[in-house]
């Protein structure tokens, strides 16, 4: 096994009848809570009503913001921030998916750092040095997909510029968050398969490219992937079980929370450098629907030039109880769960996501600066433009032959 040195901060309050449980912790964050909201679905299914009242009725001041779209923009992350900042509250509360609890982070790190504005700091864009601080960090999550209610990072988009990248700070990681599966039973069906394809992001990456060092995450990796491929279809056939909801709910932050490549080199992550610049491209892209456009592809480029072959043969094994040589297993996982994305309406093409032929060049070009070194993503053989172009090529080409 490699050497890690592994830290989760975040107090996970997990349950639907944790309620007080967790607007008592709340109270010793600070006297007054800023909550962040998105388009309106929280407060319309009374959501933001219950959690501003328990707050209130334990005396706490709250205030709210609502409008952080999906892939946040840096421009309304600004403008929170600086509402957050004159209203002097102690801390920030991320009531919604992951696009609200990324802003929501980066807001709080704003007003640690009296910082105007957030595009200067993420990843690949010119600096303004790093990120100090952040003011406390709460998270209630209305999705099961990007696990940020316990992650150091938060993803930014700004539009002006068609640009997509990260900030990642320890000091990211929320210090409390109640993970209430009630409160994820009204998510449309689409929206939960590609939540769930997000889960398995987290984990492939980690997975596939981590090498053989630390059988027992693999086995805990494995256990994840299988929990999420048995679950979403039950799912989307009962989308208002609470159980059915929790186990998504915890397969999440299990996909993401520091365990998954505990033992293993690190890993570069591909396909989120990909999705990135594609929704970057395409700001309506959702991110677990560009991830699974792309798996069909990545998955057979890796197969094709020879690398960690080994690595789907045992995804063969221990998830689609495969049996056989190399060959049958591993190539028989890649079919195995591309006839799975089918099956959860998870596979098409990359010109019906609304990304031209005539943009893959600028998307490989921008991922690959971005999250490459020296304009190389750094997994085995290295992903240059020309061959992060071949990918998304290869994602309309295998479409088209279906």
């Amino acid at each position: 096994m490699k050497s890690f040195d592994l830290h989760i901060h975040t107090r996970l309050i997990f349950g639907n009848d944790k309620a007080d449980a967790f607007a008592d912790a709340v109270t010793h964050v600070g006297k007054s809570i800023f909550i962040v909201t998105g388009g309106g679905s929280v407060v319309r299914l009374g959501y933001f009503d219950q959690v501003k009242k328990l707050l209130e009725d334990r005396g706490l001041k709250v205030y709210h913001f609502s409008g952080i779209e999906p892939n946040p923009h840096a421009q309304t992350i600004d403008k929170a921030a600086a509402l957050v900042q004159k209203s002097g509250a102690d801390a920030v509360l991320a009531l919604g998916g992951g696009s609200v609890m990324d802003a929501t982070k980066a807001i709080a790190a704003l007003v640690h750092d009296n910082e105007p504005h957030i595009w200067p700091f993420v990843l690949g864009e010119p600096r303004r040095g790093q990120l100090k601080g952040a003011i406390p960090i709460i998270c209630i999550p209305t999705t099961a997909a990007t696990a940020s209610e316990v992650t150091m990072g938060s993803v930014i988009s700004n539009p002006d510029t068609k640009g997509k990248a990260v900030i990642g700070y320890p000091f990211l990681r929320p210090i409390i968050s109640w993970m209430n599966p009630e409160f994820t039973t009204k998510v449309p069906a689409v929206t939960t398969a590609d939540g769930a394809s997000d889960i398995l992001s987290h984990v492939f990456e980690n997975y596939i490219l981590g090498g053989n060092d630390s059988p027992m995450t693999d086995y805990y990796c494995e256990g994840v992937i299988r929990t999420v491929i048995e679950t979403l279809p039950a799912v989307l056939n009962d989308l208002e079980n609470v159980e059915l909801r929790a186990r998504l709910l915890w397969a999440s932050d299990l996909a993401l929370n520091g365990y998954q490549m505990a033992g293993r080199n690190p890993a570069p992550y591909v396909l989120h450098a990909l999705e990135h610049s594609m929704s970057g491209y395409a700001p309506d892209l959702a991110h677990g629907r560009g991830l699974a456009t792309l798996y069909p592809a990545y998955f057979r480029w890796l197969w094709e030039k020879g690398y960690h072959r080994e690595r789907f043969a045992r995804l063969g094994r221990n998830v689609f109880n495969l049996s056989g040589d190399e060959g049958a297993t591993g190539m028989g996982f890649i079919s195995q769960f591309e006839k799975w994305l089918k099956q959860n309406d998870l596979y098409q093409s990359t010109t019906s996501l609304g990304i031209p032929k005539d943009a893959f060049f600028p998307i490989a070009d921008y991922a690959t600066r971005l999250y490459g070194r020296n304009g190389v993503i750094p997994t085995a053989g290295g992903i240059s433009v020309t061959e992060a172009v071949e990918i998304l090529e290869m994602t309309e080409n295998q479409y088209s032959k279906d």
